[in-house]
């Protein structure tokens, strides 16, 4: 081997040394090469005893065959390579056409466009470096077992163990380090240009995070510019552009942009997409059926008319809102063509009494959103703009004032009610209109166009959600009353209150997303996210815990969430499972039971890991409760036990007649702690589990609910007895709520002191009403042993006077 080889093969190793410390660094999960057994420690590195030479020089032998394939498998880093140049692509682009001064220069929704930009390509990089290291972790562990091998070697043969072994087995020796020298000279060429890939990769990342912060920079810049003049009064200039061919090859530029930045998006193929697509192909066809389903069944109500009756312009409406809320962070192009292709069905949507209420306020605000859009992509100067938008403006003071003015009466009772609110909100965006258009004559058209551009997209967008939930809310009502879903019995007890937690669930979904919206719109959500990222980020840290404000509220916020969904999951299973016809008895309540814990027990699980908290910091709160359990919580923990038995073994279930702990009554609910029972005098006694278990339990209806009874009968001596049976066996029969299989049983039990002694054992099919049918027997058995003559003795005493001695009668 020559010096030149030499220097290689040490400049091979520190590469592969240095690539694997950065790969740890990083803290990527390592695919592993090679089996586990052939790894081999820093600190195991040493001369090989003699004994250990063979079975060394095989399991090298093994991580060399390993390393061939590697080298002769697909070579990653050319594919990496292309990727890397496929993301380096629109970021030279962006670098290029809106960079520096043309930055500053840009409108807010094109700034806010190219954040979205920026950070879609942050996000493709960091696919990109994850795939990479996955790529690079063999090579890298590969090379660097080699070279720990070859220093082993080394160390072997320096020390003089290798000079006494057969010409054979040193031929195997020199053979096999002759391989790990080819080995890693192999591997020092691809682990080179991995390296160069990565300096590539730390290149485009600092681009990225350059335009990130140069587009924050601007952003921040245009909104500490809102109370700021930074334009020349109107009425002393225009400032019109003298090359308005400049502006119209920026904004060609940028449109090209957007228009790449929409087909890679599109290109990327992410979860939401796919969902997106999902909801999208499957949306038509659902309303479609559900307009033939409404033709051969009873005319549809209310909201469902329009989505009916309008079938296309429901599915286009419902497709083009699941694009904003599917994909938040989608291109602007994309978010401003959905919003566009929904002009039409927002307009044929809403509901009459909407459009009664609103009067031409809904196609005002239509028309003037699409004129500010219009505006938006046809003007490139900066100083037209600025006129067209002051003409916007009067426009729409204009018709807000005529609309103010000729508001249309409304003719139900609740005129009064609802004609304030329509006249508030009329003034609130006249009074925002006109300081919109003193701000743009004086000077201020960054305030300008948000005030203008903030009241036009904000209206527009409560009519698209309004109208979004109408028709969502018509569609269901029709889904709810087919004739499959009608007859359940969760929608027979339940579905007008499924209904309303429906309409509130939209209801508020819609209310959030137009706040958030409205809030971008004028400028103040990026403050307000700052300042409650200030705000939550508050708290106190001790040692390795910290509470911090936020997490709390998301603790409390996804615990009632758990809270919320394991209560609504054991309610439909309630009211499901227990009619199913396949199961056993009480398995339904035991697996909606068992459902609402483990659902609530996941979801604070979840709660926890979402504040924050790490299984490291819940150990001393575990300890703690181990501590409590061995002292104090046994019978707690027992009732909990007791209660999982119970849920399992199903001996009651809710609604069973049970005798239990001296308490008698009807089972209502079973949790995992206790049970309660309601009893016949109207009182809830709550019973551990743990007593349910210990002592003697009695269920009367356990497997069906009949009831046997018995009555005592007394007749006075002189009766026939066989008299006295027929009489008390037709009263039984007779009697209702008296089964007749199994038939009454009379029977004649003995001599009594006054009379002759009967019993009559009789069965009735409702073990809650057995008391009242024997009330009815007893009055039934009187009656006929009175019109039959005889008598029921009642005990009777003698009372005999006697004269004692030395008494005197008066």
């Amino acid at each position: 081997m020559t010096a030149r080889d030499s220097r290689f093969l040490t400049a091979c190793r520190l590469l592969a040394a240095a690539l694997l410390f950065a790969a740890r660094a990083h803290a990527a999960p390592p695919a592993p090469p090679a089996p586990a057994d052939l790894a081999i420690s820093p600190s195991t590195v040493g001369p090989i005893a003699v004994q250990d030479i063979l079975a060394r020089a095989s399991e090298d032998q093994q991580q060399l065959e390993f390393a061939r394939q590697l080298l002769l498998g697909p070579q990653l880093s050319e594919r990496l390579g292309r990727e890397l140049d496929e993301i380096a692509a629109p970021v030279d682009a962006k670098q290029h056409n809106a960079s520096g001064a043309v930055l500053r220069g840009l409108p807010i929704m094109r700034l806010e466009s190219l954040a979205r930009h920026w950070q879609f390509d942050a996000n493709r990089f960091a696919r990109w470096q994850t795939m990479a290291r996955h790529a690079f972790a063999p090579y890298e562990q590969t090379a660097m077992q080699l070279a720990q091998r070859r220093l082993a070697w080394s160390s072997t043969r320096a020390a003089g163990l290798l000079d006494g072994l057969p010409p054979a087995m040193s031929e195997h020796v020199d053979a096999m380090l002759a391989q790990i020298d080819a080995s890693e000279t192999a591997l020092g060429i691809a682990l080179k240009r991995q390296l160069e890939l990565s300096q590539r990769a730390n290149v485009l990342q600092a681009r990225i995070r350059a335009g990130q912060s140069d587009v924050a920079a601007a952003i921040d810049e245009v909104d500490q510019q809102l109370l700021r003049i930074d334009a020349p009064p109107l009425w002393r200039s225009l400032n019109l552009n003298t090359n308005p061919q400049s502006a119209v090859e920026v904004m060609q530029r940028g449109l090209e942009i957007e228009t790449q930045f929409a087909l890679e998006y599109n290109a990327a193929g992410t979860a939401n997409q796919q969902a997106l697509r999902v909801v999208q192909v499957l949306l038509l066809p659902l309303i479609i059926w559900l307009v033939r389903r409404s033709r051969h069944g009873g005319a549809p109500a209310g909201a469902a008319v329009s989505a009916l009756q309008r079938p296309f312009s429901a599915w286009l409406l419902l497709a083009m809102l699941s694009v904003l809320v599917f994909e938040p962070d989608a291109p602007l192009l994309v978010q401003e063509l959905a919003l566009a292709l929904a002009l039409v069905p927002v307009l044929r949507l809403l509901p009459s009494n909407t459009v009664a209420w609103l009067g031409l306020s809904p196609s005002v605000a239509v028309a003037l959103y699409a004129l500010d859009r219009l505006g938006v992509a046809a003007v490139a100067d900066i100083g037209l703009y600025r006129l067209f938008l002051l003409l916007l403006n009067l426009l729409a003071l204009g018709l807000t004032v005529w609309m103010l003015r000729r508001q249309p009466a409304l003719s139900d009772g609740g005129s009064q009610t609802l004609q304030w609110p329509r006249r508030v909100l009329g003034w609130l965006v006249l009074v925002m209109l006109a300081v919109a258009l003193v701000c743009n004559v004086a000077g201020n058209v960054s305030l300008a166009e948000t005030l203008t551009s903030g009241v036009i997209d904000s209206g527009y967008m409560a009519l698209m959600l309004y109208a979004g939930v109408a028709a969502c809310l018509g569609l269901l009502s029709v889904i709810l009353s087919q004739p499959q879903l009608a007859a359940r019995q969760l929608l027979l007890r339940q579905g007008p209150v499924l209904q309303a937690v429906f309409k509130r669930l939209l209801v508020l979904g819609a209310v959030i997303g137009w706040l958030l919206y409205s809030l971008s719109r004028f400028r103040l959500l990026r403050p307000l996210q700052g300042a409650s990222a200030t705000l939550l980020g508050a708290g106190i840290e001790v040692g390795e815990v910290s509470v911090h404000i936020g997490d709390v509220l998301v603790f409390l916020f996804a615990s009632w969430l758990a809270a919320w969904l394991a209560g609504a999951l054991r309610r439909l299973l309630r009211e499901e499972l227990p009619g199913h016809s396949k199961l056993p008895r009480g398995v339904g309540n035991s697996i909606a039971s068992l459902s609402y814990y483990a659902v609530l027990i996941l979801g604070l699980l979840v709660a926890l890991s979402a504040a924050g908290f790490k299984l490291s910091q819940l150990m001393l709160v575990f300890g703690a409760l181990g501590v409590g359990i061995g002292f104090g919580l046994q019978n707690v923990v027992n009732n909990f036990v007791s209660g999982v038995v119970l849920m399992f073994e199903r001996p009651i279930q809710p609604g069973d007649v049970i005798d239990a702990a001296g308490v008698s009554g009807t089972v209502r609910e079973i949790r995992l702690r206790a049970t309660t029972i309601r009893t016949f005098d109207g009182a809830d006694s709550v019973v551990p589990n743990g007593l349910l278990l210990s002592a003697n339990l009695t269920n009367w209806t356990m497997f069906d609910r009949r009831r046997r009874f018995e009555i005592t009968v007394g007749v006075a001596y002189g009766a026939a007895p066989e008299k006295v049976l027929a009489i008390l066996a037709g009263a039984a029969g007779a009697t209702p709520g008296v089964v007749a299989d199994p038939a009454p049983v009379v029977l004649m039990t003995g001599y009594g002191e006054s009379a002759l002694n009967f019993a009559i054992h009789a069965w009735t099919n409702d073990v809650s009403h057995w008391t009242q049918v024997r009330g009815e027997l007893l009055q039934r058995v009187l009656a006929a042993l009175q019109a039959a003559g005889m008598t029921i003795p009642y005990p009777r005493i003698d009372v005999h006077l006697r004269n004692f001695p030395g008494e005197t009668h008066a």
